[in-house]
């Protein structure tokens, strides 16, 4: 049989099962089953063999394919299992299934009194060599997505019919509604429909819609990343309005000691976590001023001897500049400041070498090496250990922006807000930040640009990157999840070579990647009613639809509220109200 006639039997063979129907005995419908997992592995062995990424990734697509709808077989099955009574089987039964020696014609035969198994999940776990609560999940998981049991045996409708039907239609990641659906159950009551009673769902956001409405329409509509941030946040706020369970007890906890190392555990609520996290995004990275002040532990207290006699100078216990006589004692360590933190030694004032015992300074990437999370801890440790006035190191200082609509300004009893790091801030705290004196409030006006910087003025890297990024809130390419204090602002109206402006309606924020993506014009960027938008190549998206980010929260046009006031055009950054300091360059 040539290749042309091969196919077309196949063709013919994949029609035949829904054509046949009932002719099919069920003998034959697993024959069919096993030449096609045959068929599959066969073609991968094949694909493995050859070298062409072409080829590659168009059987990584269907391997998908397969997987997606291998996962919708995994619960419809556990399902039919549940319906059907498999569990009910004799012994005999399940020995000759094994064995391959079941006829499976006419009715099956039942077990006489005390079953094999008490139930399907049973039945399952022990058939399928799985573990018995994977095997239950994939039965409560088809309860949510493909359909329940009565009292009389008969199936019904799921618990989550939006979600249902997104899965069926295969509108989204099957693993991932799955996910969605289970959450989102937490929030349900019990279900009653096998006691005879139908349960509905009541889990509602504060629009009066359900959570599974919101969560069923962001998994169609929005990426990955995005859809499963907002699914999250709209969870969280029904949790903290709904729920009774308490939450963390607030404060500084002391933990084990594990090999010398000491562990805290810190709770604080929304406005002073902004603070923590503004110290970690200044101090994290090492290109920066902050990241490489923090890249040695320089606010250390000095050790504390009480009577030393060392038998050499070198051995003596070295303190650190940085330490005052009014240090506590309790505040000074035991043991001698480490080789790597001790300060390098001061060159000769007589003819300005260096000393010969000094060590040269490190070169290449030594930043690199100290990570993120270390920098972060010597930055805060600097601001604990430095004095009030005066010291060599200035700590970091935290930058607090908070994004808000003008008519959040106008009721602040019910005004929520988002800082530049992504904290959530409710009514009470928000209140209380706008109190304190180094909070910048941008207001956000009807036409989705910001209004006013308040007092962003006495920052010297100015305010235009801070509206940029109040606008975009991080890189606007769609389910980026780069943080906003790693984004760049790019000129994507005009390139600065070729005579473009620095201003809020020129720039748009985009990742390293992103941004290196648009200058070779993989990506487009687009202005759309103001607001810059991401075409993105047409491999990703057939349609070229014009799309922003919406993982950080980013504005998208109409997202001001319907009372808002006429659009007002923002502050012109060439102006003389700029800040002090040069500006940024992007």
């Amino acid at each position: 049989m040539n290749t042309p006639a091969l196919i077309a039997t196949l063709h013919t063979l994949c029609a035949a099962p829904l054509q046949l129907g009932t002719q099919l005995t069920g003998d034959m419908m697993l024959r069919l089953g096993s030449l096609t997992l045959a068929l599959f592995t066969a073609i991968g062995q094949l694909v493995h063999q050859h070298r062409d990424p072409r080829l590659v990734l168009a059987y990584c697509d269907l391997v998908e394919k397969f997987a997606q709808q291998i996962h919708h077989e995994q619960l419809a099955t556990a399902l039919d299992a549940e319906l059907s009574g498999a569990h009910a089987l004799s012994l005999e039964s399940f020995d000759q299934l094994r064995a391959g020696t079941c006829i499976l014609e006419g009715e099956p035969q039942l077990a006489v009194g005390r079953t094999c198994y008490k139930s399907a999940g049973d039945l399952l776990a022990s058939w399928l060599g799985l573990n018995y609560f994977e095997a239950q999940r994939r039965i409560d998981d088809a309860h949510l997505l493909i359909g329940r049991r009565t009292a009389q045996g008969e199936s019904c409708e799921p618990r989550m019919p939006q979600l249902a039907r997104l899965y069926a239609d295969g509108g989204a990641n099957r693993r991932s509604i799955t996910v969605t659906a289970r959450r989102l159950e937490k929030l349900e009551p019990k279900d009653t429909t096998f006691d005879g009673t139908p349960a509905q769902l009541t889990a509602r956001d504060t629009d009066g819609q359900l959570l599974e409405t919101h969560a069923a329409r962001a998994l169609a509509q929005l990426g990955p990343n995005a859809a499963s941030k907002e699914i999250s946040t709209r969870i969280g706020i029904y949790k903290e309005l709904h729920c009774e369970k308490q939450p963390p007890a607030l404060g500084l906890f002391i933990g084990p000691v594990i090999d010398g190392v000491h562990e805290f555990t810190l709770r604080t609520l929304a406005a002073h976590a902004q603070v923590i996290r503004s110290i970690r995004v200044q101090s994290a990275d090492w290109r920066t001023q902050a990241g490489k002040a923090a890249r040695h532990a320089t606010a250390e207290p000095a050790a504390f001897v009480p009577d030393p006699s060392p038998e050499t100078k070198a051995q003596q216990p070295v303190a650190h500049p940085a330490a005052t006589p009014s240090t506590p004692t309790w505040l000074q360590p035991e043991t001698p400041m480490p080789a790597w933190a001790k300060p390098a030694d001061k060159q000769s004032e007589a003819d300005g070498t260096p000393n010969c015992t000094t060590k040269p300074e490190p070169t290449g990437n030594h930043e690199e090496t100290v990570t993120s999370e270390l920098r972060a801890l010597n930055a805060f440790m600097a601001i604990l250990t430095s004095p009030a006035s005066g010291g060599k190191i200035k700590p970091v200082i935290p930058r607090i922006f908070v994004y808000m609509w003008l008519s959040d300004l106008q009721n602040l009893a019910e005004a929520h807000a988002v800082t530049s790091n992504g904290v959530h801030l409710p009514p009470g705290e928000l209140r209380r930040t706008l109190a304190e004196a180094n909070i910048i409030p941008v207001v956000l006006g009807g036409n989705s640009q910001p209004l006013d910087l308040g007092r962003s003025r006495r920052y010297h890297e100015g305010y235009v990157r801070a509206a940029v990024l109040a606008r975009d809130r991080g890189c606007i390419v769609p389910d980026c999840t780069t943080p906003p204090d790693h984004v760049e602002i790019d000129h994507y109206q005009r390139s600065w070579a070729d005579g473009g402006t620095t201003s809020v309606q020129s720039g748009a924020g985009l990742c390293p990647d992103g941004h290196h993506s648009r200058h070779v014009d993989q990506i487009k960027i687009v202005d759309v009613d103001g607001l810059p938008h991401v075409i993105l190549p047409a491999h990703l998206d057939p349609e070229q639809k014009p799309r922003r980010n919406t993982y950080w929260g980013a504005l998208q046009l109409g997202d001001a509220p319907d009372h808002e006031a006429a659009p007002v055009a923002p502050p012109d950054p060439s102006g003389s109200t700029d800040p002090p300091g040069s500006p940024e360059e992007s």
